[in-house]
């Protein structure tokens, strides 16, 4: 009780060749839902920023705005709802088992507010001048965050005390930014750890959408291109890997949010060569996230949000509500937007 208290003829050969193509076209799993919250979070700011654990589920984003739901209890309002000072933009939040909240702030100060247990609160790590794109963390204690380039190096900071102490970190290799090169802070899902060493971070608006790679937690970097269209607001928004060789990067352009191609690849070999996986998805997307062995995987951004579970091969429209950010945990998918708009489905996978 004290822990919930804290928280998817011609006619004949028709028929016989649609059967064929029936049979060799990719199947995606149909799945079914039942939408468990629909509304708004996090005192219906823009917002971002979103977590989902076993009990409860983090929502924050522009001016400090966040939202506490408690999912063991009738969910038809945020249960606590709260407005932190001095904060620009909440744009991702991680949230440990010791039931530590880490919050980061994009924007004129790269910031990272701590909330131990609800109640003891205050500024990590507050960098003037840098804007933060994501964090990542391998497990509990040790963590790290990237930011935008200063003096022509992407910026990094990392952890090993659970979000309390924060360093900044100049690699022994790190490839220099290109010119206009930056990160996207759409939905904090630009940077993702993988298993106990391997980070990614994707980017964009240079000559070349690229994938940062580093597998000693950031201590050597190598980058790769990708065929994502780069230049302008062109570029890596997000990205999901399953494992450490397997995953795929989203994107497109919040500029032209109908521009869809290209804007989805899938690599098998830690992106040293990309598929294209585009089939049903119609433009921009913002975040992707999935299950832990990449079984289903939804991606959402302003023209919808869509679901695969074959690996990205054929898109389904899961619904047809725009969001900026979306956490998939084996039983619910949480999606996060405009105005604090915020949907919860509890779902089910319907074996073939």
């Amino acid at each position: 009780m004290t822990a919930k208290a804290h928280f998817f003829n011609y006619f004949a050969l028709f028929v016989l060749f649609a059967g064929f193509m029936s049979a060799c076209a990719p199947s995606n799993q149909a799945i079914s839902y039942k939408t468990q919250f629909k509304g708004t979070s996090a005192n219906g700011a823009h917002a971002r920023a979103l977590f989902v654990g076993d009990l409860y589920i983090i929502a924050a984003g522009q001016n400090g705005n966040m939202g506490v739901h408690i999912l063991d209890t009738a969910f038809n309002r945020p249960h606590i709802q709260d407005s932190i000072p001095g904060i620009e933009d909440f744009r991702d939040v991680r949230l440990n088992a010791d039931g530590n909240c880490l919050l980061m702030n994009s924007g004129e100060n790269g910031m990272i507010y701590g909330i131990s247990r609800g109640s003891f609160r205050r500024v990590l790590y507050d960098t003037a001048g840098v804007f933060f794109d994501g964090m990542a963390f391998w497990n509990d204690r040790n963590g790290i965050v990237f930011g935008d380039p200063i003096n022509g190096k992407f910026f990094l900071a990392k952890t090993e005390t659970a979000g309390a102490l924060w360093e900044p970190i100049t690699p022994n290799s790190m490839p220099n930014a290109l010119e206009n090169e930056a990160g996207f802070a759409a939905s904090g899902t630009s940077i993702q750890a993988v298993g106990d060493s391997t980070v990614y971070f994707g980017t964009g608006m240079g000559a070349s959408s690229r994938l940062f790679c580093s597998y000693d937690q950031g201590e050597n970097w190598i980058v790769k291109n990708t065929p994502m269209r780069a230049g302008d607001s062109y570029g890596i928004y997000a990205m999901y890997f399953w494992t450490q060789n397997e995953g795929i990067i989203v994107g497109g352009s919040y500029k032209d949010s109908t521009y869809k191609k290209d804007i989805c690849q899938y690599t098998n070999n830690g992106g040293d060569s990309w598929q294209v996986r585009t089939n049903g998805l119609l433009g921009y997307c913002s975040s992707i996230h999935g299950t832990a062995n990449g079984e289903f995987i939804v991606a959402t951004g302003r023209m919808g949000t869509f679901y695969t579970t074959n690996k990205g091969q054929t898109w389904d429209v899961l619904v047809d509500r725009a969001y900026y950010s979306c956490f998939v945990t084996d039983e619910r998918v949480a999606l996060l937007g405009r105005n604090g708009t915020m949907e919860i489905l509890n779902y089910t996978l319907i074996k073939n």
